[in-house]
């Protein structure tokens, strides 16, 4: 005689049922299914090719050396290469001097896994300015180097440490203060013009609401804003909508002849170091990936060439 299940055990079945289930990850969870192309399933069946993951890129020349000061987003689109190493920023932006917040019974010391040294006492907004383009760092400083932070003023330079890629002030990059170099060259940028230019237009992303053949379709981006470049997390590849092997994003506009459409624009590492040279009026090339599922559940966008 067949013994029906305990309820214990019942559940148990379930959980397992469960895990079978969700052992292989779909990456595009997000994307409306329902109204997927036929056919469609995997990343390499929804771009029309290979989404192997390729080799990162290696800066290029000029970029990051002391003549032409350093692009803090390198950190970003190079991982775990720049850290640690002493780089140039001449600075166009320093907000207030605040104290590192500690956590609660931590008085002396940050909370654990902060990313702050431990002897680092107050920090600083800083946005330093390169060749590729300006960024924001999250400079801190100790004690004794505090004394210093009345340096860290537009049209300086100063030399920097880096210490994570993310992590700081409004997720910024956390760099030591190292020294002051005084005034930056004459040659170097005051400031970039991301509000200037007229944008053209290109793609109606809205187009792959009516018609779903164009997702795996190579279309161009005019771009009408560029945010911040991001690393991507595997837990955060995995509920969104990108193909494998992503390694950096950006929240991007692209503006057509009605308007613009927000979009979550994504790179492999081997088309990263072109993340520093998107920027507003740019007309990049873009392959389709996904109608949403991005970031803030945008279209997914995957980078090709400018």
């Amino acid at each position: 005689m067949v013994r029906p299940l305990s309820p214990v055990m019942l559940l148990a079945s379930v959980a397992l049922a469960g895990t079978a289930a969700g052992c292989c990850v779909n990456p595009f969870i997000n994307t409306d299914t329902e109204r997927r192309p036929s056919g469609a399933g995997t990343p390499e069946v929804e771009v029309g090719e290979s989404l192997a993951e390729a080799e990162p890129a290696l800066h290029n020349d000029g970029e990051g050396s002391a003549e032409a000061g350093f692009d803090l987003r390198m950190v970003r689109v190079q991982p775990g290469v720049h850290l640690d190493t002493e780089v140039i920023c001449d600075v166009v932006a320093a907000l207030r001097l605040e104290a590192i917040e500690y956590g609660a019974g931590t008085s002396m010391e940050p909370a654990e896994g902060s990313p702050y040294d431990p002897g680092a006492t107050q920090r600083m907004s800083v946005r330093c300015t390169a060749p590729t383009g300006e960024s924001w760092a999250d400079v801190e400083f100790t004690a004794t180097d505090a004394a210093h932070a009345t340096d860290v003023l537009p049209g300086n330079r100063v030399a920097l440490r880096i210490r994570t890629a993310d992590s700081g002030f409004f997720d910024y990059p956390v760099v030591d203060f190292v020294r002051s170099l005084g005034p930056s060259p004459e040659s170097v940028p005051t400031s970039s013009a991301s509000g200037g230019g007229t944008v053209p237009a290109a793609f109606d992303l809205r187009a792959i609401e009516s018609d779903p053949s164009l997702i795996g379709t190579t279309q161009e981006c005019a771009i009408g804003h560029a945010g911040e470049i991001d690393i991507v997390a595997s837990s955060e590849a995995r509920r969104r909508s990108y193909p494998a092997g992503v390694q950096n994003r950006m929240t991007v506009r692209c503006h057509h002849a009605s308007g613009e459409e927000w979009a979550d624009l994504v790179f492999m590492p081997s088309q990263a170091l072109s993340a520093l040279h998107v920027g507003r009026t740019d007309v990049v090339r873009v392959l389709l990936i996904s109608r949403n599922g991005g970031a803030f559940d945008y279209p997914v966008l995957q980078f090709v060439g400018s």
